[in-house]
């Protein structure tokens, strides 16, 4: 009975730490860089995102749902000649055969009728001594199928304070693709690549406090989602800029040579100069 309640135990806290890394936040600080390539997810269908990652889809067009309620895992996966037909929803892309290329992506693909947004979420957490003033932004928007819908699909990122009321970062951080003349995917897949390179995202981020990123998947236009692009995204890079400590100096850092004579009165006054910086 002790080595079966051993063993309970011992399940309890693996389980237990496995749902913490799941659901665990990425964290930054101020001069720090985080990266993320989404190869550590594996060639499965249904693969786990990295930790702090989610993703979800819904049937509204060009609209972003909530960190919390998102999913931790693709659905499907695609990769070189995806397929005109291909089912709608969350993919682990593949640049290269779909099972076995070690360069992955995570994105996906609407339908008529389902998946008219999917969202890839990060939540970003400082745990630095300093406030994090902005961040310095990268990453790949990849094409794995052509559409011939005329609006064409675009991937726009989004910023919140909560994960749950959103505000556009803007079209730095926008990339759209114009409507193919096929519904064809690539025999070397990615097809087409846009990159985002080093912009400013101007969020602060307080000591303790999280800011999450989401970057959505949606028809550019309208609410016809047929005929559609797949797209993902693919080598996230973020930077968190400023965060330097208030500082006081003193010039010169020490006076000397004063006296005092009895009869006479003290020696003669020196100045000295205080300055600072980083007190916004």
């Amino acid at each position: 009975m002790k080595q079966l309640k051993q063993f309970y135990t011992i399940f309890l806290v693996l389980l237990l730490g496995f749902h913490l890394q799941v659901w665990s936040q990425v964290n930054i600080s101020a001069g720090n860089t985080i990266t993320e390539n989404f190869d550590g997810m594996g060639t499965s269908a249904t693969a786990n995102l990295p930790n702090g990652w989610k993703v979800d889809k819904n049937t509204t067009v060009r609209s972003v749902g909530t960190y919390s309620a998102a999913g931790t895992a693709t659905e499907l996966r695609a990769g070189n000649n995806m397929a005109s037909n291909a089912q709608n929803g969350i993919y682990n892309y593949a640049a290269g055969v779909p099972d076995s290329a070690t360069d992955r992506a995570v994105g996906g693909i609407s339908s008529g009728s389902a998946s008219k947004s999917v969202n890839v979420y990060v939540q970003l957490t400082n745990n630095g001594s300093t406030a994090i003033d902005n961040l310095t932004i990268s990453y790949n928007v990849e094409k794995y199928r052509n559409g011939t819908n005329s609006a064409g699909f675009t991937i726009q990122m989004y910023y919140s304070t909560d994960g749950s009321t959103w505000t556009s970062a803007g079209d730095d951080f926008k990339s759209s693709f114009a409507a193919d003349a096929d519904n064809n995917g690539f025999t070397s897949a990615p097809g087409a690549t846009v990159n985002v390179t080093s912009k400013t995202l101007n969020q602060s981020i307080a000591v303790g406090s999280s800011l999450y990123l989401a970057w959505n998947y949606s028809v550019t236009s309208g609410t016809t989602t047929s005929f559609a692009q797949a797209l993902g995204i693919d080598d996230v890079s973020i930077t968190a800029n400023g965060g330097t400590s208030p500082s006081i100096s003193v010039n010169p850092s020490s006076l000397s040579g004063f006296s005092y004579v009895l009869g006479a009165g003290p020696s003669s006054e020196q100045s000295f100069t205080v300055s600072g910086q980083n007190f916004d």
